[in-house]
């Protein structure tokens, strides 16, 4: 493969929050470090516009049509973000910062969070990270998809102690139980046995699999998803280097509703919710302080930013797409936070972090997409 100036550039720019970490570490700039956070965001939602990639459209791609492209890409960002993620997590801590991965009890608010999430992300307008693009490329029912998942999480905020007492058992992750290398070539295995079985099922169906990478000419071209994905991976794990903590977006829903609550002067006490209470640290921190909240604000930006350069074509509304907008986004929310998280936060970052809560979301969470893909029919 030839090298070109895009390339150089390309690379430049993925390495970028890196070098400016760097500097940071050596100066110690006032601000530079909230800077770091919002670029990993930006590049991250520019990836997600660029290269015209989603979570829902690819679980949808599955269900819909047996075309795997989209889910095998997924395969490899798990692979090469666990491959990263591994050695932050053995070591712990470096220079004074420690990393810590999403690893999670395995509470039975996960499944039944993450079986209410997959319906939403497909009656929506796409899942969190999917909405947070839309919304940076200005498409209208994405901000309404957005709000009301702000509601719907702060709505499972305000209900914490209802479903936080559901039966639960201690965390599971790999690395605990069978120690890094053994627990790194399980999931691996367990990556590579998936990736097979994808492009047996669009085989099955096509008599043909869309190739990620495509050697059939003279030159090797490489599927936009598959780039995206691999950029996603290797900018989670750059997170995880800056911040110590791994890519998540749920979270920020009960943080954004309290401000919002607090904005208005709604006749609700926030602070003696028993979730507050619980994620003290998180809740109290202000907006420039929370890593969530600035990765969330950057994602957006760099969405806008791609869709200035390559402005996308609106979707039009419906009454019925407003419905679902509306529907999908409260359930999104709401299934997100009792799941503790998305499919960002448990779903990508849990599996990276080799705790077994992500493999429950994943799997519950496609159950739920086989229902959304259903009622979705009926609202597009």
């Amino acid at each position: 493969m030839q090298i070109t100036q895009k390339h150089i550039a390309t690379t430049l720019l993925l390495l970028s929050p890196l070098i400016l970490f760097t500097i940071n570490r050596q100066l110690h700039l006032n601000g530079l470090n909230t800077f770091i956070l919002i670029l990993i965001g930006g590049l991250l939602g520019a990836a997600l516009n660029y290269f015209q990639y989603g979570f829902s459209s690819s679980f949808r791609s599955l269900l819909d049509e047996r075309k795997t492209a989209g889910m095998r890409a997924i395969i490899w960002m798990l692979g090469l973000a666990i491959l990263l993620f591994a050695p932050l997590l053995a070591i712990e801590q470096w220079q004074q910062q420690t990393f810590n991965g999403f690893i999670r009890t395995l509470s039975l608010a996960i499944p039944i969070g993450a079986f209410v999430f997959g319906i939403g992300m497909q009656i929506g307008c796409g899942c969190t990270s999917g909405t947070l693009n839309r919304v940076g490329q200005l498409q209208p029912l994405s901000f309404t998809t957005l709000f009301f998942m702000v509601i719907g999480g702060t709505l499972a905020a305000y209900t914490f102690s209802d479903w936080q007492s559901l039966p639960a058992i201690e965390p599971f992750a790999f690395q605990q139980q069978f120690g890094w290398i053994i627990g790194l070539g399980l999931q691996l295995l367990i990556l590579a046995g998936l990736y097979l079985l994808l492009k047996r099922l669009e085989h099955s169906r096509h008599q043909t699999v869309e190739p990620l990478v495509d050697r059939s000419q003279i030159k090797t071209t490489f599927h936009p998803f598959l780039l995206a994905a691999l950029g996603l991976a290797f900018l989670n794990a750059v997170l995880v280097l800056v911040s110590g903590q791994p890519w998540s977006i749920s979270s920020i829903f009960p943080y954004w509703g309290s401000r919002l609550i607090d904005l208005f002067g709604l006749p609700l006490d926030w602070s003696f919710w028993d979730y507050s209470m619980e994620n003290m640290t998180r809740m109290n921190q202000g907006i420039w302080e929370n890593t969530v909240s600035l990765t969330t604000m950057g994602v957006i930006a760099g969405a806008l930013i791609v869709s200035a350069i390559r402005p996308r074509s609106k979707v039009p509304i419906s009454f019925r797409a407003v419905i679902g907008s509306i529907i999908g986004g409260t359930i999104m929310g709401f299934g997100a936070v009792m799941a503790s998280g998305c499919n960002i936060g448990a779903f990508f970052s849990g599996i990276a972090s080799g705790s077994g809560h992500g493999w429950v979301w994943l799997v519950f969470a496609l159950f739920g997409n086989m229902i959304g893909v259903k009622i979705r029919r009926y609202l597009t």
